[in-house]
């Protein structure tokens, strides 16, 4: 049996992407949690939308309903406190956005923790970052919609680079004088997540412990105010921030931050670019 870590560990080739009728569509927001529509192997749903998700995900009960084979049982590991039980399955057809991408690989696992837990809403789907990789996408999280566009088109904002990080794409932030990468990750609803050794490093003093964690169960961790944030050339004062003793990135940022600004992904050209919302 292999372990994974989800989001952090496969090495398969990237989604094919085949066009269909591109449109702007919904993107559906529950608080800091994104979701869009989507159906997997002809089955409609509601995805949730995750950036800093190196596979796509399916709850164990849809992959039934979408008669998926089974696949290769693995032992994987989340950002919560312990490991669990999936399966890989190849060849998936996702289609969102007018755009049908065939998954080299997909995980397929029990979810329903997640679910009451951290999303507190059904997960059938979490979309990762083979969407990203299929094109370039443009988000605006407070006009609710999402679209591709086109490879030529001028960007507003400022372009950040994408580095690659264990699976996940990270973007330069800086922390006062102190620059970090960051995951880019529009499937963090919880809010600013700092790596051990960069709380010690900026000298931030713990205000309290909280439950949280994400695949894996439930972790509790240490609650820190930061100072002052920047991205993107835009200044994020005493910003709440949760200390991960498993975090491989200094730093991740989610929703709760990258909702300030309109966002244009392209994984493929290795960047992202913010336009701050005034």
């Amino acid at each position: 049996m292999r372990n994974i870590l989800i989001a952090a560990a496969l090495s398969f080739p990237l989604a094919v992407s085949i066009p269909l009728t591109v449109q702007a569509d919904e993107l559906i927001v529950r608080g800091d949690r994104l979701f869009i529509h989507a159906e997997v192997n002809g089955r409609k749903a509601e995805a949730l939308l995750d950036s800093g998700a190196e596979m796509t995900v399916l709850d164990t009960r849809f992959a039934r309903e979408a008669q998926l084979a089974e696949g290769e049982e693995v032992t994987a590991r989340g950002t919560g406190a312990g490991t669990v039980k999936a399966q890989i399955v190849e060849g998936v057809n996702l289609t969102a956005l007018g755009r049908q991408v065939v998954l080299p690989a997909a995980a397929v696992m029990d979810l329903s923790d997640i679910e009451a837990r951290v999303v507190k809403a059904p997960v059938p789907v979490i979309v990762g970052r083979d969407l990203f990789d299929a094109g370039r996408l443009a988000i605006d999280i407070e006009g609710r919609r999402i679209e591709w566009l086109s490879g030529d088109e001028p960007m507003a904002g400022v372009m950040l680079p994408l580095s690659a990080s264990h699976g996940i794409e990270t973007i330069p932030v800086t922390f006062g004088g102190v620059a970090a990468d960051a995951d880019f990750d529009l499937g963090n609803g919880t809010g600013l997540l700092l790596s051990r050794e960069l709380a010690e490093r900026l000298n931030l003093r713990p205000v309290g412990v909280e439950p949280a964690g994400g695949i894996g169960g439930a972790a509790g961790r240490t609650v820190v105010y930061v100072p002052e944030l920047t991205i993107a050339g835009r200044s994020f004062r005493n910003v709440r921030a949760h200390v991960a003793d498993n975090a491989q990135v200094p730093a991740n940022v989610g929703v709760g931050l990258l909702r300030q600004f309109r966002i244009v992904t392209d994984f493929r050209q290795r960047a992202v670019w913010l336009y701050p919302i005034e």
